[in-house]
């Protein structure tokens, strides 16, 4: 009985290490530092580094076409590929990172403030349009 009991446990561990490898080669490698986000306004430059430390892909990726990580470029075609900053709609590339309230997915802003909480210099740091993390000029 405890041979087949082992047999059936070492047979859950090969399942379980054959999914969990499967899961990470489906998952990209992040772009290295200093990505360019040059079709805005104000170039930004994002490193995955700084952000992969307390947060999953999918805070950002987040699901599309029922897909639960979709690694795609936020700006590809059909999804933010709205370019006008004016533009409101939920196709504004302007809006996926800038959208402080009412979202369905966090933004850049609106996780910025809540990480800076109720720090005012913080939030100036971290969330301003000038001389911060995200528009250093």
């Amino acid at each position: 009985m405890k041979t087949i009991f082992s047999g059936f446990l070492g047979v859950l561990l090969v399942l379980g290490l054959a999914a969990v490898t499967s899961l990470a080669a489906d998952r990209p490698e992040a772009p290295e530092d200093g990505l360019k986000l040059s079709f805005l306004k104000k170039e930004v430059i994002f490193n995955h580094s700084t952000h992969d430390k307390d947060m999953a892909c999918v805070d950002c990726h987040h699901p599309v076409e029922d897909k639960e990580e979709d690694y795609r470029p936020c700006a590809t075609s059909g999804c933010h590929d709205n370019l006008d900053p004016k533009d409101k709609s939920v196709s504004s590339l302007y809006q996926s990172f800038h959208k402080a309230k009412g979202n369905k997915f966090k933004t850049c802003v609106s996780c910025h403030i809540e990480t800076a909480g109720s720090d005012k210099d913080l939030r100036k740091e971290l969330a301003g349009c000038t001389k911060s993390k995200c528009h250093p000029s």
